[in-house]
């Protein structure tokens, strides 16, 4: 289930040959839970909003990773999640310069999303400790 795209804009390829294609990808593994009201960082705090404008009942948001990985074609990129599974991430294409990224998570469907220079996709990646993980993927700072 794909909970929130906000604000795509566009992502710059790293590389031009469509066999070659790569881009850098923010990620970060959020527990969101309904325990308590902790958000941490504050910049989680967006998302708290976001997420309580489309009735998501959650009012703890704690970052537990985050990386900037480079996503190719080629071959899938692995995010380790803390309930033992991997997340795995493979770029599809470019297109005018919105990535297309295939998100694979055990026990989720997998899901292609689009990604670009501004804004944040979030991924549902499974339950862990009385909350569930998130996965945000968004271009990385500058």
């Amino acid at each position: 289930m794909l909970w929130a795209a906000l604000g795509l804009g566009l992502l710059m390829p790293l590389a031009a040959s469509a066999q070659d294609q790569q881009v850098k990808v923010q990620v970060e593994v959020v527990l969101a839970s309904k325990k308590g009201t902790e958000v941490d960082p504050p910049e989680l705090e967006k998302m708290k909003e976001q997420f309580q404008k489309q009735n998501f009942s959650f009012t703890s948001f704690k970052r537990l990773s985050q990386e900037v990985l480079t996503v190719s074609a080629k071959s899938a990129s692995e995010v380790k999640l803390p309930n033992g599974a991997n997340a795995t991430l493979q770029l599809q294409g470019i297109k005018e310069g919105t990535a297309t990224v295939r998100v694979a998570i055990p026990r989720q469907p997998t899901l292609d999303v689009e990604l670009g220079r501004q804004g944040a996709v979030y991924q549902k990646a499974g339950k862990y400790v009385g909350g569930e993980l998130i996965l945000v993927l968004s271009p990385p700072a500058r």
